[in-house]
């Protein structure tokens, strides 16, 4: 197909004779060979970059732009620069991409702390395989899990996928870095012992720190969810409804007796936003004050692991495993949760009960 193209177009250009003629292809243009054809209603009068007398070097240009032509791409969006780019993506993330607030504002950190410095001033035709390759070593030399690179690597995808309708992301078949894995799942007994040390952490805001703790071991939720957690995201019957900051995927949990307890316990202190349940520094501080008092009891953990107790005791409950997946959000599919969880949601509320029949349970 190129070759009989090549010929067809050749044969054109040997038909030219001076700069005023006007062939449908190409054409001479002070000693220069120009593109000269309209393709789907544009017209094309790039340069070939090949002289008078270069004039297969200028057949060849003129096969790879009708190839790359008819692949979707155009010539000057592949030589546009990644960090020109960027304003066009940031658009799309709130239009066609559908992105939630919360990965977008992720993604702007991503964007400024490793893409620019390392993509912004490459062309977007000039990303490629070995390129990406290379960046995921070195990521991962820098001890980035692969769940962070991964996400790095989806918003140079979508950003040169904009410009490059054929652009297609390598397959990386060994990680060296695969993230953090839990040791164990907490016992009930490590979870009163490590709420205990957060109440210590902070004579201003440690019981607010133990009842957010608290509150994420009896819902599952993630610290930022159980912070941010206000009165109207809890309906009448006792669900949880609300997005998750991380993914922007429903919540379906349900407020057992004990969680209810922590709830009631807060006092409204802002009569301006009296929804708002929690009032406390930052996010970071409750993370902060909640490792630490991981790392002061000997017990192994993070904030993450209030969430695989959650689930342990789900599962032991009878929850389903698929159904808990779905909960703590980590099952593929997450577009249909709402559809799956509406006929399962007596079997959560039982499972969440469950928590009310912990020995030891008082706050």
């Amino acid at each position: 197909m190129i070759q009989s193209r090549s010929s067809k177009i050749l044969a054109m250009a040997e038909s030219l004779g001076s700069e005023k003629e006007n062939p449908m292809q190409m054409r001479l243009k002070k000693g220069r060979w120009y593109a000269a054809f309209s393709y789907k209603g544009k017209w094309q009068g790039k340069s070939l970059n090949a002289y008078k007398h270069q004039e297969k070097d200028a057949v060849k240009n003129l096969t790879r732009l009708y190839d790359s032509l008819e692949r979707g791409e155009n010539p000057t969006d592949l030589k546009r620069k990644v960090k020109d780019a960027i304003p066009f993506y940031k658009e799309w993330e709130k239009t066609d991409g559908e992105k939630s607030q919360a990965t977008i504002k992720e993604n702007q950190g991503r964007i400024i702390k490793y893409i620019v410095p390392t993509f912004g001033d490459l062309a977007i035709g000039e990303v490629t395989p070995t390129i990406l390759k290379r960046y995921k070593v070195d990521r991962e030399e820098q001890n980035a899990p692969k769940s962070t690179v991964t996400k790095e690597l989806r918003v140079i995808k979508d950003i040169c996928e904009l410009f490059n309708p054929s652009f297609k992301m390598p397959k990386f078949k060994k990680w060296a870095n695969r993230g953090k894995t839990e040791s164990g799942v907490l016992t009930d007994a490590d979870v009163f012992e490590v709420s205990a040390q957060v109440l210590n952490s902070s004579d201003e805001f440690g019981e607010t720190y133990k009842k957010i703790f608290l509150l994420m071991s009896l819902t599952g939720l993630s610290i930022s969810d159980a912070i941010n957690l206000e009165r109207a995201q809890i309906s009448k019957d006792g669900y949880i409804q609300k997005q998750r900051a991380k993914s922007g995927e429903d919540i379906v949990a349900f407020v057992c007796g004990r969680a209810w307890d922590v709830i009631n316990s807060v006092k409204i202190t802002d009569l301006k936003n009296p929804g708002k349940i929690f009032r406390v520094p930052s996010n970071k501080a409750v993370a902060t004050a909640i490792n630490r008092a991981f790392k002061k009891t000997g017990v192994q953990g993070s904030s993450k692991s209030l969430r695989h107790y959650a689930g342990t005791v789900l599962l032991d409950a009878g929850v389903p495993e698929k159904t808990i997946g779905l909960i703590l959000g980590h099952a593929p599919g997450s577009r249909i949760t709402g559809v799956y969880l509406h006929a399962q949601k007596k079997t959560i509320k039982k499972g969440f009960q469950a928590f009310d029949n912990i020995a030891g349970g008082s706050q």
